[in-house]
């Protein structure tokens, strides 16, 4: 028998669909979450008391928070940043997969597809001799393709996907235990 990690608790055990907030703590997670599609709202500024009241599921590693917040919550118990996207994936019930629906990592935006000549002079240009198409971010205005850097997200997003097929989420009381095997 396998044993369980619980690697994150959630309150209630259904979240609603919608923005999720992200607490200071954790920066990293808000960039994957918007590159598989999340809308996710991060700034290194929110006070325990702003995250306390705001409408959206919010996500933290802070236990006195996670105790006096009575909205969607979701307590991440680990360090590991792999089983922070895991747990989310599981809660929000998403694929772990870049596609149509990423947003732009850093400021959240619309990603639309533009030919590359618009991006002269923006970046490289062996990008954009390799690159018909690029991706680019309506709102910050950032370029993105898909680069050597691609192997990697690719190599992240299958773990997530492996952990979160040998996970669940079990009723616990008012909450729920989200675990990994």
């Amino acid at each position: 028998m396998e044993l369980m990690r619980v690697i994150g608790l959630v309150k209630p055990c259904r979240v609603s669909a919608g923005v999720v907030y992200v607490d200071s703590m954790l920066g990293w997670l808000s960039r994957w979450l918007r590159m598989i599609g999340v809308k996710a709202v991060y700034s290194g500024s929110f006070s325990d008391e702003e995250l306390a009241t705001v409408d959206g599921l919010v996500v933290t590693r802070d236990r006195g928070l996670y105790s006096r917040r009575t909205g969607d919550t979701l307590l991440l118990l680990t360090d590991n940043h792999l089983h922070w996207l895991t747990a989310m994936v599981m809660v929000l019930n998403v694929k772990p997969t870049i596609g149509d629906n990423s947003l732009c990592p850093i400021c959240g935006g619309r990603l639309i597809k533009v030919n590359s000549m618009e991006a002269v002079g923006k970046v490289p240009m062996n990008v954009v001799r390799r690159n018909p198409t690029l991706l680019k971010c309506e709102s910050c205005g950032r370029y993105y393709w898909v680069g050597s850097h691609h192997r990697g997200i690719e190599r992240t997003l299958n773990i997530v996907k492996e952990l979160a097929s040998n996970g669940g989420i079990e009723q616990s009381g008012p909450e729920c235990l989200i675990y990994i095997q």
